[in-house]
C-alpha cells in the first residue's frame, strides 16, 4: 500500500494550486511555511479506525463476520484472551482461548464514540480485529470458550474510518508536496507472497493455511511442497479446502494430493524441502544466539511469540546478514534436527519488486528467456545471491554448507524441519550459522530435537472432487505429477473434497502439492541494463537491499525533519 494515495494526491494538488493561485509571491514563503507548521501539529499521515460497536448480535451478522477471516478477542469477566477456531452452533459460539498475541494488544480500550488512532505498522493486525464483550467469568486454565451468543453484550468490528483517514493524508500530502518532500510515494512494502492460497474449509468456516511453492515463478523453478495443516478438521471422516489464484498472476498446479502420516502419540512430524518426513518430541532452545558484535537475540527466538528476528544486522564476511546459533547436545550424539518458525518479510517482497520493475518493458522477454533456462542454474543463482535461508555448520576449519529452507512467502509464518550430522560427536555443543540476504527473512522461533525418527505409516489420499470455479472437473487433472496442469487466473480456484481412511496412530495431515506461477504484471520504460547486469554477482541482491534500505532511511529522516522543522 502506497503512503501517498491516487485519491489524496489529486486532491492535494488541486487545494496547492487554488492556493497558488489565490496568493502573490512575496506571501507564497510564508504560506508554504503555514502549511508545514499545520502538518506538524496535525501529524502526517495518521490512520483511524471506528469500532462499529453493537449490543445485540445477531447469527446472519457473526456468521459473516466469521467468513471475513477476522481475528477474534474475547473480554470476560477477567481478563482478555484470543479466540480461535471460533464456531457457531444453535446460537452457542464456541472457541479455543489462547493467549492473546502480542500485536492483537494494542487496541484493547477503544473510546466508542470517536475517532481512535491506529500506527501504520498495527493497522493490518488491528483492522481484522473482533472483540467480543461479556461479564461472564472463566476459571482459569479453561481452554475452551462457550457461549450462548445472547451473552455477548458488545461486539466491536474495527474498521479503517477511511473519511478521517483520507482527510489527514490530505493535509499530510499538501504540505510534503509543498515543502519539497514528496518522496514517500515510491514505498511499496504492502507486497504479499504471490503463490497460490491454500484454504481450509471447517465445517463450512474457511481458514487461511498458507501459500504454496513460493518463489518457483517460471516452469524451470517448479518443484514440489509438503505444506502441513495442523487446523485440519477430520471428525467427519473427510477433508474440503481451496486453492485459489493470487493477484496478477496465473498458476499452474501440476498434482494435489492429501497425505496422512500415522505415528506414534507425543510426537510431531514435518517434512523437509526434500519430503522426507522427520520427527520431533521436545525441542531444545539455543543457549547462544547472536548477530554481529556482542548483538544476543535468543529472547527473540525462544518462543512463537511474533517477536522475530529480521536479519537486519551489518553485514558478516561472507557478505549477507546472519545468525549464529550455539546449541548444547549430549556426548557421542551425532543427528539431530534443526527446527524454525519464520516467514519472508513484506521488505523482501518489496525489493524483488523494484528488481523486477528495472526490465521494464522487456520484462515479458526476460520470463520468456528464464522458461527455458537451465533449471540449476537459476537455483544455483538464487542460493549465490542467499535468497532462500541457508544453513552452515561449524567445524574444526570452516564453516561447512549443510543445505537450506525454501522460500515460504510472507503471507504467515511457517514450521520448517532440517536434519543435520554434527561433525564432532563427542563434543557436548555445537554451533550453525543462518544465512540471507539483507532482512530477507523474519525468525520467530528457532530449536533443536534431539529425539530419533519415529517409525510412521502414510497414505496418499487423492481427491474425490476437484471442481474449478468454472465448474469443470480437474480431478483427473490433479491426481498425479505428470505433464497435466490445472490453469487458474483472475480469482479463479479450485475446491477440493477428500475421504480420509481411518487413522491406525495418531495422525498429522500434509498438503503435498507441485507446480509453478506467472507474475501478470505490466511494467513500462526501458530496462536498466547497467544496473541489472550487476546482479550476476554474487551476493548482489544483499547490496541492493542494503542501499534500498538506506536510502529509504535517509530519505524518511529528512522527510521528518522537514515537517518536524
Amino acid at each position: 500500500m502506497k503512503i501517498i494515495t491516487s485519491a489524496s494526491l489529486k486532491l492535494s494538488k488541486l487545494i496547492l494550486r487554488l492556493l497558488f493561485k489565490s496568493i502573490d509571491q512575496k506571501n507564497l514563503l510564508s504560506a508554504l511555511c503555514l502549511l508545514i507548521i499545520v502538518i506538524a501539529f496535525s501529524s502526517c499521515y495518521l490512520n483511524f479506525y471506528r469500532t462499529n460497536t453493537q449490543t445485540t448480535i445477531d447469527k446472519a451478522t457473526f456468521k459473516s463476520i466469521q467468513a471475513a477471516h477476522k481475528y477474534f478477542v474475547v473480554h470476560i469477566g477477567n481478563g482478555v484472551q484470543g479466540l480461535e477456531n471460533i464456531t457457531l452452533q444453535d446460537d452457542t459460539i464456541r472457541g479455543l482461548l489462547v493467549a492473546l498475541p502480542l500485536e492483537h494488544t494494542k487496541h484493547l480500550s477503544p473510546k466508542i464514540d470517536r475517532n481512535n488512532r491506529v500506527k501504520k505498522k498495527n493497522k493490518v493486525d488491528a483492522l481484522m480485529e473482533v472483540h467480543l464483550y461479556s461479564d461472564h467469568p472463566i476459571e482459569p486454565g479453561t481452554k475452551q470458550f462457550v457461549a450462548a451468543i445472547t451473552e455477548i453484550n458488545r461486539m466491536d468490528v474495527y474498521e479503517l474510518n477511511k473519511g478521517r483517514t483520507m482527510a489527514n493524508h490530505i493535509v499530510s500530502t499538501v504540505g510534503f508536496i509543498a515543502g519539497g518532500a514528496y518522496i514517500a510515494s515510491i514505498i511499496y512494502l504492502a507486497i504479499a507472497c504471490n503463490c497460490p492460497h491454500v484454504y481450509v474449509n471447517n465445517d463450512g468456516q474457511e481458514q487461511f493455511a498458507n501459500g504454496l511453492y513460493s518463489g518457483a515463478i517460471y516452469s524451470t523453478l517448479e518443484r514440489s511442497d509438503y505444506l502441513p495443516l495442523p487446523s485440519l478438521s477430520t471428525a467427519s471422516g473427510t477433508a474440503q479446502f481451496k486453492i485459489s489464484n493470487a493477484e496478477k498472476e496465473e498458476q499452474f498446479i501440476n498434482y494435489v494430493q492429501l497425505l496422512q502420516v500415522n505415528h506414534p502419540a507425543g510426537t510431531k512430524l514435518l517434512a523437509d524441502r526434500h519430503g522426507k518426513f522427520l520427527s520431533y518430541q521436545k525441542t531444545v532452545r539455543p543457549s547462544q544466539a547472536s548477530a554481529g558484535k556482542s548483538h544476543d537475540v535468543r529472547s527473540n527466538l525462544n518462543e512463537q511469540d511474533h517477536q522475530y528476528f529480521s536479519f537486519d544486522n551489518e553485514k558478516a564476511e561472507s557478505g549477507f546478514s546472519s545468525l549464529v546459533l550455539t546449541f548444547k547436545k549430549p556426548a557421542a550424539l551425532k543427528k539431530v534436527k534443526l527446527l524454525i518458525n519464520a516467514r519472508n518479510s513484506k521488505w523482501a517482497g518489496y525489493v524483488h519488486e523494484e528488481f523486477v520493475s528495472m526490465f521494464g518493458e522487456s520484462y515479458s522477454k526476460w520470463t520468456e528467456r528464464q522458461e527455458k533456462a537451465d533449471p540449476r542454474i537459476l537455483n544455483k543463482w538464487q542460493t549465490d545471491q542467499a535468497l532462500p535461508l541457508m544453513v552452515y555448520i561449524k567445524t574444526k576449519k570452516a564453516w561447512k554448507f549443510v543445505d537450506f529452507f525454501p522460500l515460504v512467502g510472507n503471507m504467515a509464518s511457517r514450521d520448517l524441519i532440517m536434519g543435520l550430522e554434527v561433525p564432532d560427536a563427542d563434543a557436548t555443543e555445537f554451533t550453525i550459522k543462518l544465512e540471507t540476504t539483507f532482512r530477507f527473512w523474519d525468525i520467530d522461533f528457532a530449536a533443536i530435537d534431539y529425539s530419533e525418527n519415529a517409525e510412521i505409516t502414510s497414505d496418499i489420499i487423492n481427491p474425490s472432487k476437484a471442481i474449478k470455479t468454472d465448474g469443470t472437473d480437474q480431478t483427473k487433472i490433479l491426481v498425479e505429477k505428470d505433464s497435466l496442469y490445472s490453469h487458474l487466473v483472475n480469482d479463479e480456484s479450485i475446491n477440493f473434497n477428500y475421504v480420509l481412511p481411518a487413522s491406525k496412530l495418531n495422525a498429522s495431515y500434509f498438503l503435498i502439492s507441485g507446480g509453478y506461477y506467472h507474475n501478470l504484471r505490466q511494467y513500462a520504460g526501458k530496462a536498466n541494463t547497467l544496473d541489472l547486469y550487476k546482479f550476476r554477482k554474487k551476493g548482489a541482491f544483499d547490496r541492493y537491499s542494503r542501499m534500498k534500505y538506506s536510502s529509504l532511511t535517509k530519505q524518511m529522516t529528512a522527510l521528518t525533519k522537514n515537517v518536524e522543522d
